[in-house]
């Protein structure tokens, strides 16, 4: 299930570079038509869950989290591309291994720790590699792109391992609904204390965008973002970060294909986030390596 989830998760980017809204308005209706189709869902099958003030709070501030972390994202999009964007936010576990251990008042994992410095490194060369930049012909949109992406792998982090806390205690659907609807609730909040808010044709959403605007709700929010932490139940938040690495190959192929030359990149970006990627095999390898000796004990056992 983790891994279909990342295989739409590819699709984010592309979308968010269909529709045409600046990145907040976007957030603003994905999360708010997300939230709200999973409450209808929620409904239907009579399972909507009231939470404690106290736990309510922590529920809504993880979603400002994930709207945060979104929001960054699709401006990384809007001023660079779909694949600086996607490569740059694979560094996602190097922040999780610093937090993780916080929150979860456990030592930094030596292994987690070495994966971030392989991750750190492919980092660099993406940004100062060869040919650094590619398609995008502006350096300063690049690395704009680059700084974007790099908050918003820091904010999802933190958004994955408080939920992976949450999840642990609580009905992932009705997580789901509240962080959702909360992040629509604030998000919806500043934009009328900014004042644009009050201008009607600040909530118009342009017709052309409407149809990637439901796929995004929909499949790549509603379904996708409740599946993400269901599986929080049986995988860390660590783990759960590098799968989703994965993520910036279906990405990058698939806007290289839609997008054309505007998304191909040089050398220098493929060999970063070839490094940066390439820690998710590795990770991969070195769990299934240390599964393997319990599981071949409890065989003998049966």
């Amino acid at each position: 299930m983790l891994h279909f989830i990342v295989v739409i998760f590819g699709f984010t980017g592309i979308l968010g570079k269909l529709i045409s809204l600046d990145a907040e308005r976007l957030v603003f209706w994905r999360v708010f038509l997300g939230g709200g189709l999973v409450w209808l869902w929620l409904m239907i099958r009579r399972r909507v869950q009231r939470f404690e003030p106290r736990v309510l709070w922590k529920v809504a501030m993880v979603g400002c989290f994930a709207a945060a972390h979104w929001i960054a994202f699709f401006a990384s999009i809007k001023v660079s591309n779909v694949s600086v964007a996607l490569a740059t936010l694979a560094t996602t576990p190097v922040f999780v291994s610093l937090i993780e251990p916080l929150v979860h008042r456990r030592k930094l994992d030596v292994r987690e720790v070495l994966l971030g410095g392989v991750i750190i490194i492919g980092l660099l060369v993406l940004l100062f590699g060869p040919s650094a930049g590619g398609a995008v012909q502006d350096m300063s949109s690049y690395y704009d792109g680059v700084a974007l992406a790099l908050l918003s792998a820091a904010l999802a982090a933190v958004f994955a391992t408080l939920n992976s806390v949450l999840v642990k205690r609580h009905d992932s659907a009705n997580l789901t609904r509240v962080e959702l609807l909360s992040a629509a609730l604030v998000l919806c909040g500043i934009f009328m204390v900014q004042g644009k808010g009050m201008d009607l044709s600040f909530w118009q959403v342009p017709q052309a965008d409407w149809l990637w605007l439901g796929l995004l709700a929909s499949l790549a929010t509603a379904f996708a973002f409740l599946m993400s932490i269901e599986v929080m139940k049986n995988l860390t938040a660590f783990t759960t970060a590098v799968a989703i690495n994965l993520e910036p190959v279906y990405a990058i192929v698939l806007a290289a294909l839609i997008f054309g030359e505007e998304e191909r990149m040089n050398g220098g970006f493929y060999l970063g986030a070839s490094i940066i990627v390439g820690a998710v095999f590795v990770d991969a390898w070195l769990k299934r390596r240390d599964r393997r000796p319990s599981t071949q004990a409890h065989s003998d056992v049966e």
